[in-house]
């Protein structure tokens, strides 16, 4: 316990020193008044002073305050903010921060990402911007858009000109009202522009009809004009007056009075349509946009229909919405109009076709036709029975999870997931992995010939790969998975159809017969556990063993080889097991090929002088080798075992044996 404490106190004293050191450290003594005052940050680090004080510089930099924006670092080292974006701009800078009702805010301001365009401590560009005035707008804003043939002049003077960049009183940003901005360069008074508005009494509107940044027209107007507007025919919708203009009716009113009517009968009609909400999504005079639409279709369709699915919820209780995980390609590109008519459709949904024929107008239809490698729909459905049109939070638009939308189905199939061992793409859910659902050449809608092992070999390559030095299994070298395995799932291991000995032995029925009819069987092979010493698809070994001769049985039997290192070494034992034993059974004990004394006889001559000599002319009885010698190795030699009888150690055998030699 002293030893204990006297540590602890050590280890205190020693952070009481650091923390006086760091304290002292960043104090430095006035030579006027002899007091202590605290170094700033570039006292220290001057290597920053030359880096952060070039081009246009942040105030506090320039002050060197950094204590300003940043907390001293105190023990631990980093630069720690006094508060986060965008709080920490606006404690100084509180003119641009946007109040609640503001009427537009510039995005990465209400965000409170001041670092999107504004750099920290300074920059080559006034108002610490990354990059020129000329140029930061376009790092959101495609610069296409603004690169047309005809531009509208104060382009040339920078986006500033009509936009202010943080927040605005009036829409888009803009510094005044969009027409008192227009009227500010252009005098409507002026003779040159009542011709061009055909002596029109045009005040206001000017966006109706002109793009303000630029156009491929002459005067900036936009792309798509409407007929009376093109023609210089005001008139046909304007009650025209020498002072002003009016409208002779309700807008949607005078769209009525030329183009067609709502369609009635069945099938089903836009809503805005039926409604005579034209302008809801038709511009009045001009649009950039074809079909003179408001904005870009999908945009105008987004409106109304959310891009996600409807949640069932109330206000009060919104859950979040699922990530979507895969979109139909027209949705993705915006082409509502590529499906749906605007207005309306004999069919639901303001289908242009109906659902089958209209899927078939992009995806081929050898592909996906009701034929054999195509899975059909469900009856009186089309793509719609697995597909949703829009977007999915599934892959390939599913309209729910693969298991769940195949097991609706396959039921047998489902009741599969409950057994003990599963293919790793039936158990992921997967089932495209090896299906093949639209356009398939092989039964089951199989990506693969599964009779050639085709399709396991797109996962498992490497059990197929049979070299010159490995002799593979016949049912793998034949691509014959399928007498083993099964496709989706199995009460063993590794998804083998039965216990894998009971497997083996249907196709190896003589070593069955063998184990069946053999006194002393091998227990591996009494258990059916073929695998303890046998590979299940190829191997550099004869007979596709794990290991060779005789590494494959001294993996049980490893006391076999106590004396190989240090002794003598029965040569048969370190060459190959089988020279002596049979693989999975025999009649004589030890699973011998032979009775002791004829197995020893194939390779030692057990008769004459020289035999008799070297057993002190005592002939040993029958079967009676393996008495004296062991058969697998010994420290001693001639294979004798190190523990025996004295008077036998001694080579004197007559205290037992009479000396007869025959």
């Amino acid at each position: 316990m002293i030893r204990i404490f006297l540590t602890n106190r050590k280890i205190s004293t020693f952070f009481i020193l650091v923390i006086v050191a760091l304290l002292f450290s960043c104090v430095q003594t006035s030579q006027q008044s002899g007091r202590a005052v605290a170094k700033k940050c570039l006292d220290c680090h001057p290597e920053l002073s030359e880096k952060l004080k070039q081009g246009y510089v942040h105030a506090p930099v320039k002050n060197e305050r950094c204590d300003q924006c940043h907390l001293p670092h105190g023990l631990v080292g980093g630069i720690f903010l006094r508060q986060e974006q965008p709080g920490l701009c606006y404690s100084c800078h509180q003119a641009i921060t946007p109040a609640a009702n503001q009427k537009s805010t510039h995005p990465p301001v209400a965000q409170g990402k001041c670092g999107s365009c504004h750099s920290p401590h300074n920059s080559k560009h006034p108002q610490l911007l990354k990059q020129s005035s000329e140029k930061i707008c376009f790092t959101c804003h495609e610069e296409s858009g603004f690169q047309k043939q005809y531009r509208h002049l104060p382009l040339e003077q920078g986006c500033k000109t009509c936009h202010n960049p943080h927040k605005s009183d009036n829409v888009s940003l803009l510094t005044s009202e969009p027409d008192a901005g227009c009227r500010s360069c252009h005098q409507t008074d002026r003779d040159i522009f009542k011709k061009a508005h055909h002596n029109y009494p045009v005040e206001s509107g000017c966006l109706l009809c002109h793009t303000p940044h630029a156009s491929d027209a002459p005067n900036l107007l936009k792309k798509n004009l409407h007929k009376p507007v093109a023609q210089g025919k005001c008139e046909s919708c304007h009650q025209v007056t020498q002072q002003k203009m009016t409208t002779k009716a309700p807008a949607n009113q005078l769209c009525l009075d030329c183009h067609e009517k709502p369609m009635t009968g069945p099938g089903s009609v836009h809503k805005p349509y039926r409604d005579k909400q034209c302008i809801s999504c038709h511009a009045i005079h001009a649009s950039d946009e074809r079909l003179l639409l408001v904005k870009p279709a999908e945009m105008i369709c987004l409106d109304c229909h959310a891009a996600g699915p409807v949640s069932k919820d109330n206000d009060s209780e919104k859950q979040e919405q699922p990530k979507m995980v895969s979109q139909h390609q027209p949705v993705l590109k915006g082409q509502c109009l590529a499906c749906h008519n605007g207005h309306g459709s004999p069919r639901k949904s303001q289908l242009k076709l109906d659902e089958k024929d209209l899927c078939l107008t992009c995806h081929e239809q050898t592909i996906y036709t009701d034929k054999r490698g195509s899975h059909r729909a469900a009856p009186g459905q089309a793509c719609n029975t697995c597909h949703l049109p829009h977007q999915s939070p599934n892959q390939n638009l599913l309209v729910t999870p693969q298991d769940t939308l195949c097991f609706s189905c396959h039921k047998k199939e489902a009741d599969e997931r409950g057994r003990f061992s599963l293919h790793q793409p039936f158990a992921t859910a997967n089932c495209t992995g090896c299906h093949q659902l639209h356009g398939a050449t092989e039964n089951k809608f199989l990506k693969a010939n599964n009779k050639s092992g085709a399709l396991c070999a797109t996962c498992h390559e490497s059990i197929q790969e049979a070299g010159d030095t490995i002799r593979s299994h016949a049912p793998v070298a034949k691509g014959q998975c399928d007498r083993c395995h099964s496709p989706h799932s199995a009460d063993f291991a590794f998804v083998v159809k039965k216990k894998p000995g009971k497997l083996c032995l249907e196709c190896h029925d003589n070593v069955n017969r063998i184990i069946q009819n053999s006194k002393v069987p091998h227990k591996p092979a009494v258990d059916e556990n073929c695998t303890t010493c046998h590979a299940a698809h190829g191997s550099p070994h004869d007979h596709i063993l794990k290991k060779g001769q005789p590494v494959v049985c001294l993996s049980c039997h490893n006391e076999i080889a106590e004396y190989w290192r240090q002794g003598v070494v029965h040569k048969p034992a370190v060459k190959n097991c089988l020279q002596c034993h049979q693989a999975h059974g025999s009649n004589e004990q030890g699973m011998l090929t032979k009775k002791g004394r004829l197995l020893c006889a194939d390779c030692h001559v057990v008769t004459g002088p020289d035999f008799l000599k070297a057993h002190k002319n005592i002939k040993p009885g029958p079967d009676s080798c393996n008495s004296c010698h062991d058969p697998h190795g010994s420290p001693e030699k001639g294979l004798l075992y190190p523990v025996g009888h004295i008077p036998f150690q001694k080579g004197n055998c007559s205290p037992c044996h009479d000396g007869r030699s025959n």
